[in-house]
């Protein structure tokens, strides 16, 4: 009867584990010792001591724990093919004849591509004609569609909702941010963690190690003179129970989920030495134009002296601005036709370089600029009034003729409506917030104030930028700067942890940051640092767990309590099983944060407008935003968003005219 169980186990092994055995064949020929051969010599040595049965046994889990290692590790390969696979093959290239159906990567930059409603965009462009809904989830993570018109950038295997559209293409089939974000995944996983490499390290020696010590103790007997069989069949269960598979499972498997979940979140993670470097922040520090704010200048409010009106003070300037390239400039201009003003006919324009602009209008000469450039001129300046600006955190511009100074306009850049949530969110975390900006100091202050940022540092060059990460360097354990990449590479290059807001700023920085936000939702910061911690918890949950029963297996073998398939089945394929179960709730990771339209916090409307007595002005202000109609007043725009993300501001005016008391409408 023994002899048939002895048969019978070889056919089982020659029928479930020819896979283990070409391996373990595989692995003697490049001179590797690894788990496949430690289970071939278990399961052939047990046949010696008539355990056959149990040395097939053990093989045949072991061949299982293999096989659902493969189903795993082809699941994360799947997911960055499927990455690949988002964009479709074909393209409409807009021809001489009509639409002409052509393969994706036969299109060039500058091509015209046409998109169907409910067909997926091929190819990373700019629309051209046209205009509709996108659902960007696919890159951005981001589940509400996004309405995009002539001038905006579209991303490959964005989904057309409901018109058709043109785009002029803008990168090739091979680099688009699809195209990326895949190639940054694959290369990410040779980016080694500190934990990888140091089990990598650990597995070389401990597996000769387990051999010796096996060896060791099936030949205690010897020495002892104590029961053969036993003592070597005790050998053998150590053999197998201190097989590293698990441990060296514990780390990749984590770090490839997570980085595929970063990526299906819009997050490009570029190397697992950046998922296990958010350990080390202390400190994040933030550029302000561009990531903290929308870099989308608007007009806060006007001041107007000596008899002029706002309205003519907004036409003269906007007349002379529309002859200007300056950013400040197409500011006064877009709020001039906003308003429906004509614009006036300039003569003998002038550019003075770093202060501003000249020019007559009906032959008379008027001044836009500065407050040092407008003190040139000896006018009497209402101090109490710009000071009052600049303390809010708005750029006065000023405008003026021959005689007088005929008005003040406050300019400020547009705060991002995930600004508040991130910053609340990392304070929550323990993280300390900076501000670094080359912009005016009373400027960033305010901008510091408004989202309750640690500290904030203002008028600093891109070189004083650089020095001042130094310093953070020394003062904290670890700094991560966040920037749109353009000009804060050099930042984002020194920093622990640099971080890039933006699509834009993709192809810039994807050499210089660590990670990518592909969109401009300062929130999927803090996905990646939930993320981060999470992964890094798998991974220490899955180490002390494989040590802890590998050696509480050890001792019980040693004792004579462990038994050959017990030890492979829980000690081996069951613990593996339950570190690849673990590291995939990685997966199940859901933002707690609600997604936030800006279209719900805009108003459509440009103006305020009485109609009983005609007077317009522009909606104003608060926390660096528009405010929102409520019913029949104005609110601030942080009290539409939930109280659970963050503070509320309870801010409210009523739409009643200054001057008559009617009731003013938003136009």
């Amino acid at each position: 009867m023994i002899i048939v169980d002895q048969i019978l186990a070889i056919v089982s092994i020659f029928l479930s584990s020819s896979s283990v055995v070409k391996e373990a064949i595989e692995n003697i020929k490049n001179k590797k010792i690894t788990a496949n051969i430690l289970m071939i010599i278990a399961a052939i040595a047990s046949f010696f001591i008539l355990h056959g049965q149990e040395g097939a046994t053990a093989l045949l889990l072991y061949a299982i724990a293999e096989r659902l290692e493969e189903i795993t590790a082809d699941k994360s390969r799947n997911a960055i093919k499927e990455l690949l696979e988002l964009a479709p093959d074909y393209a409409l290239l807009k021809t001489e004849n009509g639409y002409q159906n052509v393969p994706s990567k036969e299109i060039k930059i500058g091509n015209i591509v046409g998109i169907k409603p409910g067909m997926k965009v091929p190819l990373d462009g700019v629309i051209v004609k046209g205009s509709s809904y996108f659902d960007e989830s696919a890159i951005t993570g981001e589940s509400v569609p996004v309405f995009k018109k002539d001038g905006d950038g579209i991303f490959a295997a964005s989904l057309n909702s409901d018109s058709f559209v043109d785009i002029e293409v803008t990168r090739e089939s091979t680099n688009t941010i699809v195209a990326q974000i895949a190639e940054s995944v694959k290369i990410a996983q040779l980016n080694k963690s500190e934990h990888e490499r140091f089990i990598e390290k650990f597995a070389r020696y401990y597996t000769p190690i387990i051999i010796l010590s096996s060896i060791f103790v099936m030949f205690v007997p010897l020495i002892f003179s104590l029961n053969f069989y036993d003592w070597f069949y005790r050998g053998l269960v150590l053999l197998v129970v201190s097989c590293p598979c698990a441990l060296t499972l514990s780390t990749p498997l984590a770090n490839i989920a997570s980085l595929t979940k970063q990526a299906r979140e819009g997050i490009l993670v570029k190397g697992n030495k950046f998922i296990e470097k958010i350990q080390d922040i202390d400190v994040f520090a933030f550029d302000k134009t561009g990531t903290l704010t929308e870099g989308n200048l608007k007009l806060f409010d006007i001041f107007n002296y000596n008899g002029a009106s706002k309205s003519n003070i907004i036409s003269i300037a906007a007349s002379l601005e529309a002859l200007s390239e300056h950013p400040i400039g197409k500011t006064i201009v877009k709020q001039a036709k906003d308003m429906d003003l004509s614009f006036q006919t300039v003569d003998n324009f002038e550019v003075i370089k770093g202060k501003g602009i000249k020019g007559k209008i009906n032959g008379e000469l008027f001044y836009v600029g500065s407050k040092k450039f407008i003190q040139e001129l000896n006018y009497e300046l209402p101090n109490d009034d710009i000071k009052e600006i600049e303390e809010s955190g708005t750029i006065p511009i000023l405008l003026g003729n021959e005689q007088n100074l005929l008005g003040i306009f406050s300019i400020r850049d547009v705060l991002r409506v995930s600004a508040p949530i991130l910053i609340n969110g990392l304070k929550r975390r323990g993280y300390e917030t900076i501000l670094i900006s080359g912009d005016n100091q009373r400027v960033c202050n305010s901008i510091g104030a408004c989202l309750d940022i640690d500290h904030t540092y203002g008028e600093y060059l891109p070189n004083q930028k650089l020095q001042k990460i130094q310093e953070l360097k020394k003062q904290y354990k670890g700094v991560a700067m966040v920037g749109d990449g353009i000009n804060d590479a050099p930042a984002l290059a020194l920093s622990d942890l640099g971080i890039a807001i933006g699509a834009s700023a993709a192809d810039i920085t994807l050499k210089t940051a660590d990670i990518i936000i592909i969109n401009d939702d300062l929130k999927k910061v803090l996905t990646y640092v939930d993320i981060a911690k999470k992964t890094n918890r798998k991974i220490k949950q899955n180490i002390w767990t494989s040590i802890i029963i590998k050696v509480s297996f050890a001792v019980l073998t040693v004792m004579g309590l462990m038994n050959l398939w017990f030890a492979v089945g829980i000690g081996d394929m069951g613990l593996s099983l339950a570190i690849m179960l673990n590291s995939m709730t990685i997966f199940r990771y859901k933002i707690l944060y609600k997604e936030v339209s800006t279209e719900e916090l805009e108003n459509k409307a440009k103006l305020v407008i009485c109609k009983n007595c005609e007077t317009k002005n522009i909606i104003p202000q608060h926390h660096g935003r528009d405010m929102v109609q409520k019913e029949d007043k104005l609110v601030c725009w942080k009290n539409i968003l939930s109280s659970e993300e963050l503070e509320t501001c309870d801010e409210e005016l009523p739409l009643h005219c200054p001057y008559c008391q009617n009731k003013m409408e938003l136009k």
